[in-house]
């Protein structure tokens, strides 16, 4: 649902913000610009004065029809004005703002007639400026729904583009670019959408920041809805900062503050998402704009629930129940009140609406596919959290098929994670481990996505960066030239004079006269190998700062590489584990699920290791801790099932281990706590084991003890072929450690050996 209210949200700035600039005047308050019309004489400085009163009457934060009369009237002003001076640009300018006015109506067909007779007038009189500006009037006469239209929308778009390029009209140039750049992007054509935007923002920079801001959230948009949370709040952050500079209160500025909520919330940093939904719903309300109070308050709501404030967030679904005026909007605030409900596990509260809920469906029409599936999935999950796994199973089926028919990867893939929990609830392991596939096929192919958008970002903002550095260096080249050619007119004017006095001068100072010549020229040698060796050291400096670019990139590769490798093998390990597991459904030989079992917590292991090491910015050493802890929790999960009787503590100093010492730690430590929980204590008798890890000097001392009944007097631990001691053994070897054997009072294994820290 909530992608598709960002669309709506975005949509309505996008046609908000289509009134664009005809002059810098368009920036200025409108108070400031009602004085300067007031006093300013009949010139055309009055016609952009009027020009720009009419844009920004149709750019009010609430707009009525008195406003759009408003504008008519400025361009009724500007035409006549324009006319009585001949100045082309009014006249123009004039029809194009009328043209805005019908599209304000909504009369589509009389817009467009005003804006061909625009684009005919300029055409007339060679003006390239009008040419272009009707091009793009003309272009918003063709809707977004369709393909065909877009495809019209483009078309004229360029055209303006091309002409804006032409009269390097840098404000309009911009503005263009970004229109074009929306298009490219519902035609999922990113990279060239990406391309335009970087282009339109580096000439943005040089004319408006308004410009600037609207580019930068919609390079955060992209980001967001591509996947690539790190972008999208990096660019609406720039977007906000950029706002707050031109004190910019108004529409644009409340979806900048609702993206960076939205990406918080995709995030899970629900608390940090809270104070700019605050501002949307402020702003919001302010300017009475319906759908961002709805579809703000229905994020704060969740926000709120999702920090334990439920009752804040009740309040907040409360208040938009009251405003809920059609059948669509009460069944979405039902779906919000269920899904929070469910999440703070009020499950006597959640049932009644879960019931209205279902007697709503059944009235929505079938063409509101999007809120019919949020219904279904909100009613899955109430009835997976209470135990009702029939009827969760039928509302997953229902969520599915229409994911599958909107094409909705997103969907699709909530659908399958919510299969795998069901058939797994049910026992039916053989099922679940398809479902399990099919998600991670899904997941797979959304980070595979992620990463290419981030890949092709990366590049356009080198690319950008290259033209910048590119320009910067022709700028100061040329700075340079004209340094040396003022030196060396300064020179030749310097000489001139010598030359005249030479002539006046007598024959008593000819000898002065050649040594100071000799002088200079001994200068100029100096000058021209200063000049040289100042040439030199810029190329050294440019070299080695090309190195240090590199160096950066490749460092990074390396860590993405290495974080993708170990995500990689954690689930790959993951998948053995099920194999395992699904494999021990089949077995009937305790013996052999038990000898599964055991392999599945060796292969667990492991995985802890690589799941840590993906998860931190540590590439090559792990948290023994964290890792300790974790393994610990796992075995006795799987072994002890909950068994409180045995209890196991762990004191471990705070060490960090290089992945080849860790590994054969995690195996060790998997071994030893196995065979206590299994042997040590039978008939369910109570007891401890105790988990020591610390650390003197480089030497890592790792003791594992147990109260239980203690091993066998025959037992000889050099004779004994168990797997599990022959790992232990083996491993302590690869350690290059000493393994010592204590039975008083139980049994205690003790390993020690050299610690090293981890190479990068």
């Amino acid at each position: 649902m909530k992608k598709y209210l960002l669309s709506g949200l975005l949509l309505l700035l996008l046609v908000q913000s289509s009134y664009t600039q005809t002059s810098n005047l368009d920036e200025l308050p409108l108070d400031v610009l009602r004085q300067r019309l007031a006093i300013n004489k009949d010139d055309t400085i009055k016609v952009q004065l009027q020009l720009a009163l009419g844009h920004l009457m149709l750019l009010k934060g609430i707009k009525g029809p008195k406003d759009i009369d408003s504008a008519i009237q400025f361009a009724a002003q500007a035409a006549a004005l324009s006319e009585r001076l001949n100045y082309d640009f009014g006249i123009i300018n004039a029809m194009l703002l009328n043209t805005e006015t019908l599209y304000s109506r909504n009369d589509l067909p009389g817009g467009l007639q005003v804006a061909q007779k625009a684009l005919a007038y300029a055409e007339a009189h060679n003006n390239i400026d009008g040419q272009a500006r009707s091009y793009y009037l003309i272009s918003k006469y063709y809707p977004t729904s369709d393909a065909a239209s877009i495809g019209n929308r483009i078309l004229y778009s360029n055209k303006a583009i091309e002409c804006f390029r032409k009269e390097r009209n840098i404000l309009w140039l911009s503005f263009m670019l970004t229109q074009n750049a929306q298009l490219l992007f519902q035609q999922e054509r990113t990279t060239e959408g990406l391309r335009s935007l970087f282009e339109a923002l580096n000439l943005g920079k040089e004319v408006s920041r308004r410009t600037v801001e609207g580019i930068y959230w919609n390079i955060g948009v992209i980001s967001l809805r591509a996947g690539d949370y790190t972008n999208a709040l990096k660019y609406n952050f720039l977007a906000l900062k950029t706002a707050k500079e031109v004190n910019d209160t108004s529409i644009q500025f409340c979806v900048v503050n609702h993206l960076i909520a939205s990406t918080y919330i995709k995030m899970q940093d629900y608390a940090t998402a809270i104070p700019y939904s605050l501002t949307v719903l402020e702003l919001a309300k302010r300017y009475k704009e319906t759908a961002y109070i709805r579809g703000e308050s229905s994020s704060l709501a969740t926000e709120y629930t999702h920090t334990n404030q439920l009752s804040k967030a009740l309040a907040v679904l409360n208040e938009m129940k009251s405003n809920a005026v059609n059948d669509i909007d009460k069944l979405s605030v039902t779906v919000d009140f269920l899904t929070n409900l469910t999440y703070a596990k009020s499950f006597e509260q959640a049932g009644e609406y879960a019931q209205a809920l279902k007697k709503m469906l059944p009235k929505i029409p079938q063409d509101n596919a999007t809120e019919i599936m949020n219904a279904y999935t909100s009613l899955a999950s109430y009835y997976t959290e209470t135990g009702q796994l029939k009827q969760a199973y039928r509302y997953t089926t229902l969520h599915s098929s229409l994911a599958h028919k909107l094409n909705y990867i997103t969907g699709i893939y909530t659908a399958e994670n919510q299969y795998y929990k069901l058939v797994t609830l049910l026992g039916n392991f053989k099922s679940a481990y398809g479902h399990f596939l099919k998600e991670k096929e899904i997941k797979d192919s959304i980070d595979n996505i992620v990463k290419a958008y981030q890949i092709s970002l990366l590049d356009i903002e080198n690319e950008a960066l290259e033209k910048n550095t590119h320009i910067d260096s022709l700028t100061i080249d040329a700075q340079i030239k004209d340094i040396k050619l003022k030196r060396h007119q300064l020179i030749q004017n310097v000489t001139i004079a010598g030359s005249v006095m030479l002539l006046i001068i007598t024959a008593l100072i000819y000898s002065r006269f050649r040594l100071k010549q000799r002088s200079n020229a001994l200068l100029m040698e100096q000058k021209a190998e200063i000049d040289q060796k100042n040439n030199a050291l810029q190329q050294l400096i440019k070299d080695k700062n090309e190195l240090l670019e590199d160096k950066d990139e490749f460092l990074l590769e390396k860590d993405l590489l290495l974080k993708e490798v170990n995500h990689r093998v954690k689930n790959n390990l993951h998948i053995v584990m099920s194999l395992l597991q699904s494999q021990s459904g089949y077995m009937h030989d305790k013996s052999a699920q038990q000898a599964i079992l055991e392999s599945q917590n060796r292969v667990q292991s492991i995985a802890l290791i690589h799941d840590q090491l993906f998860k931190t910015d540590k590439t090559t050493e792990i948290d023994l801790k964290s890792y300790i802890t974790e393994l610990v929790q796992s075995l006795d999960y799987s072994i002890n099932r909950g068994n409180h009787k045995v209890k196991i503590d762990c004191i471990v100093d705070n060490l960090f281990l290089d992945v080849s010492q860790a590994v054969p730690v995690g195996i060790i430590l998997n071994e030893l706590v196995t065979n206590s929980l299994k042997h040590a204590f039978p008939e369910n008798r109570t007891g401890a084991i105790v988990i020591m890890v610390k650390q003197t000097a480089h030497e890592v001392e790792m003791r594992v003890s147990d109260n239980g009944i203690g091993l066998p007097v025959d037992f000889n631990m050099t004779k004994t072929d168990s797997l599990g001691l022959t790992l232990i053994k083996g491993l302590t070897n690869q350690l290059k450690g000493t393994l010592q054997l204590d039975t008083r009072g139980g049994v205690t294994v003790t390993i020690k050996f050299h610690y090293h820290a981890a190479v990068a």
